[in-house]
């Protein structure tokens, strides 16, 4: 079987966050016999086409020269319109060279899975013309962020439409779509693995025996709150002057959280170390995670990570959260937007070990509830593109 992804996020690089859920998927389907190929829009100095793992990358360029391209990457599409009116000027172009660098891929394919709701219109366009049926992913940001009148007629005409966590599901619901697959997105298990090696880590952030380590990691955005992490650092440290607090990311808060740690001289304890390709090696020497967002975190692939990492979790009681997690069982819940809350079961939990070990064990429990293992995100996504591919009469090739 062989499969074309339209995406309009996709790492540029080993270690580049933009659209590494997709990555994943693409990887898990690749490395079980699926051939895989993705176009995306190109970016910087990433490659035009390139094979990784076993996936095939192509990037097409719509903007001449090419720094010039400032629609897509970056804080996504919908905020840089927000902050770069004058990109909207790029967008006939971008679905133009999308569909042409499309149309040439999916010719020899079986299924085109789009990612990201607007996209549904160009897989819509390619299976008039090949007559092979569409997948379309919904992500959250895409249903959340675009008006339904735009999206609403496409998701009722492709072949499937399927949301990975249960904000998208309550979304899609909203739009009047209620016939839709619940398939979870996978993660990079080789870059996660319990126990990993971490000393590189550790040697970089000068820690200490003892040190007590509390990762976040996520966009640097009001959605994922970080903001709250560091206003709780230096309530945290008053009492437990160990604890270490590592922030993994960038985004458009990067500055203003520079500016609180040096304002509160808390540079010595808080490491905000960009966008990282290792971060399966912070989670490795962490004590807890935390995911702070006030919007929503079920299912936040970073809290995937660091479940499968073994590391607990706390989470703010934000969106969709409590229908997923428990407290005290799986999670540590808080209030969304709470210094002192989170300070206060940052210094709970790092002083109580069982504690810790309990909702580390708990983490499994769900993780296996779920379905939240690779082979069974792969196995169900094959079947659903074999049911679409049945029910559209085609042969797979």
């Amino acid at each position: 079987m062989r499969v074309c992804m339209l995406t309009t996020s996709f790492p540029r690089c080993p270690g580049d966050f933009a659209g590494v859920f997709v990555y994943n998927l693409a990887l898990t389907l690749s490395e079980r016999g699926v051939g895989v190929e993705v176009v995306a829009p190109h970016d910087g100095h990433a490659p035009r086409c390139e094979t990784r793992g076993h996936v095939r990358i192509h990037r097409f360029v719509y903007a001449w020269p090419q720094r010039w391209q400032q629609l897509a990457y970056g804080e996504g599409i919908p905020n840089n319109l927000r902050h770069r009116p004058w990109a909207a000027l790029q967008i006939p172009a971008f679905l133009a060279a999308f569909l042409m660098a499309a149309r040439r891929i999916c010719a020899d394919c079986d299924v085109v899975h789009v990612h990201w709701a607007p996209l549904a219109w160009l897989g819509l366009a390619l299976r008039r013309r090949y007559g092979i049926p569409v997948v379309i992913s919904v992500h959250g940001t895409d249903v959340r962020s675009i008006p339904s009148f735009l999206i609403r007629p496409a998701l009722a005409r492709v072949d499937a439409v399927v949301a990975s966590n249960l904000e998208t599901e309550a979304l899609l619901r909203q739009l009047g779509v209620t016939e839709y697959h619940a398939i979870p997105l996978p993660i990079d298990e080789a870059a996660f693995q319990p126990g990993m090696e971490a000393g590189p880590v550790a040697e970089e952030l000068g820690l200490r025996p003892g040190d007590d380590v509390v990762t976040f990691v996520g966009r640097l955005n009001a959605f994922k709150d970080p903001l709250t992490l560091v206003r709780a650092a230096p309530l945290v440290l008053a009492e437990r002057p160990q604890a270490r607090f590592v922030i993994v990311g960038y985004g458009p808060l990067a500055g203003e959280l520079r500016a609180a740690v040096r304002r509160w001289g808390i540079e010595q304890a808080v490491h905000l170390v960009g966008a990282r390709g290792d971060t399966g090696r912070f989670l490795s020497l962490s004590e807890l995670f935390v995911a702070l967002s006030p919007v929503e975190n079920a299912w936040s692939m970073t809290i995937v990570e660091a479940m499968h990492m073994r590391v607990p979790c706390i989470i703010t009681r934000a969106g969709q959260t409590e229908r997923l997690f428990t407290h005290r069982e799986n999670a540590y819940l808080i209030p969304p937007e709470d210094e002192r809350a989170l300070a206060a079961a940052i210094l709970r939990l790092l002083s109580h070990k069982e504690e810790r070990d309990r909702l580390a064990r708990g983490t499994q429990t769900l993780l296996q509830r779920h379905g939240r293992e690779n082979e069974r995100i792969a196995q169900r996504t094959l079947s659903l593109y074999r049911t679409v591919l049945d029910r559209r009469g085609a042969d797979v090739r």
